[in-house]
């Protein structure tokens, strides 16, 4: 035997006893995310979600949804947007369009929205105009394998700012009242 495997193979027994090389790691349990609201008084129950939280312009930045993508009317997708400013002390924000702190920080747009879309292309979208009301509550929580989650309820009125299909579902309103949301969803934390 030569020196390598003189210490080689006694420490890859001393590793491998300390669980370093097992072949099979436990799975993360997962996350039953969801992501439910009404929209005037019909259930919407997202099959999709999505949330993450980033430092933008020295704020903490959160956005999350979901999207409800129709199997029948294929591309066809309808997606709510929550998105605000937050902070670690705060679990009830108001939802609204902050004209200032739209500008200031630029592509990212607080409040909330409805989209519809065909594909890639929205073609109906319904927005916070900047006297609306509505609320978000939000609890964050760090799991155990150190992932976190969102959850929490909202409510909101939306109102159309554009349409370019006259065909699309919501084509006959425009004011959507959005009530009785909840959600709980994994957070994709990417703040500095």
């Amino acid at each position: 035997m030569n020196m390598f495997t003189h210490i080689s193979l006694p420490l890859f027994l001393i590793l491998s006893g300390c669980g370093l090389f097992d072949a099979d790691p436990k799975p993360l349990e997962p996350i039953e995310n969801f992501f439910y609201a009404e929209i005037n008084n019909e259930a919407f129950t997202a099959n999709y979600v999505s949330a993450g939280i980033e430092t933008a312009r020295g704020h903490d930045f959160l956005e999350f949804g979901g999207s409800y993508k129709s199997e029948e009317l294929f591309p066809y997708s309808e997606k709510i947007i929550l998105s605000l400013i937050y902070d670690e002390e705060t679990t009830t924000y108001p939802l609204y369009n902050d004209a200032t702190l739209t500008k200031e920080m630029g592509f990212r747009i607080p409040g909330g929205s409805y989209n519809e879309k065909d594909g890639d292309v929205i073609i109906t979208r319904f927005e916070f105009p900047t006297d609306s009301e509505g609320f978000v509550t939000i609890e964050l929580e760090e799991l155990e394998d150190g992932r976190k989650t969102i959850s929490g309820t909202f409510e909101m009125t939306v109102y159309l700012s554009f349409r370019i299909d006259t065909a699309c579902p919501q084509q006959e309103q425009d004011t959507l009242h959005i009530t009785n949301g909840r959600y709980l969803m994994e957070l994709n934390d990417r703040r500095e």
